[in-house]
């Protein structure tokens, strides 16, 4: 054999691909938490700018505002913000349904958020504590009696 030959033996190779293909395993499991992390806080943020925009136009127009999921579907499927002080109320934006897969649980008995014209919770008579699961990521969305909508804690 010719000892001025230069190159990879075939197990050097196969030591380098062994040690690229553990890195990669290890590399996977941290990408997906991050991919289900970044679509979970942009979902619960999509959810959050919904209601913001339903609670200031309640504001803006002096009106009662409502949002419910639209033809009585689930909270993950395409929601609905109207102005319900019309007959019939009349549609001020449409929020597209989430994707991910994700499961969005609200407080029992609620089918619609409404505000008033002072930008308060005018129904449901109580807080609503809005729960998003994707995954391992959980995220908890409370709308408060004066209308604040805030990511986590309580409304105390």
């Amino acid at each position: 054999m010719d000892r001025g030959t230069k190159g990879f033996t075939l197990i050097e190779l196969l030591i380098a691909l062994a040690i690229f293909l553990i890195l990669i395993t290890l590399a996977v499991p941290a990408f997906t938490g991050s991919v289900q992390s970044t679509r979970a806080d942009t979902e619960v943020g999509d959810l959050r700018r919904a209601l913001n925009f339903a609670r200031l136009e309640a504001i803006d127009r002096g009106i009662t505002t409502q949002v419910l999921p639209k033809d009585g579907g689930a909270w993950t499927g395409t929601l609905t913000v109207s102005d319900i002080s019309s007959s019939p109320a009349n549609v001020l934006r449409v929020v597209p349904a989430m994707s991910s897969g994700a499961n969005l649980t609200l407080t029992s008995g609620v089918t619609a958020i409404s505000f008033n014209n002072l930008g308060g919770l005018a129904a449901p008579a109580a807080a609503v504590a809005i729960s998003y699961v994707l995954g391992a990521q959980n995220r908890t969305l409370n709308v408060c009696l004066n209308g604040r909508i805030q990511l986590g804690g309580n409304c105390g």
